[in-house]
């Protein structure tokens, strides 16, 4: 990876996706939020992390009870840094992946994972030091149930104010305490340049709201707070 993208990408995990929400707004664009009801595996806070999305696509297919080798070969061509996208498409009640398949993007050096969908394990994975945000957990494997049909091309997932959000791969995804989002490729060093101002703009409001200043004084200095 180019290091001006790796620039890019420190700098929107350091800026977050609050910031990088309102960079949408003041771009006069819709935020590429996903839905509010990801969550991390920790239950706790969740540790910020960003990389370019690979994505994983699947469905839920009824089948004999087989292996799926198909998503054994997409985690094995992971890249170092990217940001797994698992998209289940509405599956319910199953698991996109377990210990062992996490084990295995681990060892691969992804920066997080995100799963529109459900995993299993989940007191495993809360000790793997991977940074996951979910939908859901359960107890039920996918085999037989849910298989992935493709993986590095563009996937639906959930929108937090959109019903869907299209991701590309290659797209910026940023995760943290407030949610996930997703920055299009092709504009992530714009988006990190606005973004460091914008997160200047409001470390300076706060300085001076925490100092005393009325509200109404900070918006006629800052702008939009």
């Amino acid at each position: 990876m180019k290091q001006e993208n790796l620039d890019a990408i420190a700098v929107l995990r350091e800026a977050g996706t609050a910031v990088i929400s309102d960079v949408f707004d003041n771009l006069g664009m819709e935020p590429l939020a996903l839905a509010n009801d990801l969550w991390p595996t920790t239950g706790e806070r969740q540790r910020p992390f960003a990389g370019p999305a690979y994505t994983v696509n699947g469905i839920w297919k009824q089948d004999a009870l087989k292996g799926d080798r198909d998503k054994l070969q997409a985690i094995d061509n992971m890249p170092e840094g990217s940001v797994a996208v698992w998209a289940a498409n509405g599956a319910q009640g199953i698991c996109c992946f377990g210990d062992l398949l996490a084990t295995a993007m681990k060892h691969r050096s992804v920066a997080g994972v995100v799963v529109d969908g459900g995993v299993r394990d989940l007191g495993f994975l809360r000790g793997l030091d991977l940074p996951m945000m979910i939908a859901y957990r359960t107890p039920v494997q996918a085999l037989g149930r849910w298989k992935v049909t493709d993986c590095g091309g563009p996937v639906n997932v959930r929108g937090a104010i959109a019903e869907s959000v299209t991701i590309h791969p290659g797209d910026i995804i940023v995760a943290d305490d407030d949610g996930v989002i997703a920055v299009p490729s092709v504009r992530a060093r714009e988006f990190a340049d606005l973004a460091a101002s914008w997160e200047s703009k409001d470390r300076a409001a706060r300085d001076d709201i925490a100092n005393g200043m009325k509200l109404l004084d900070a918006v006629d200095k800052h702008g939009s707070l």
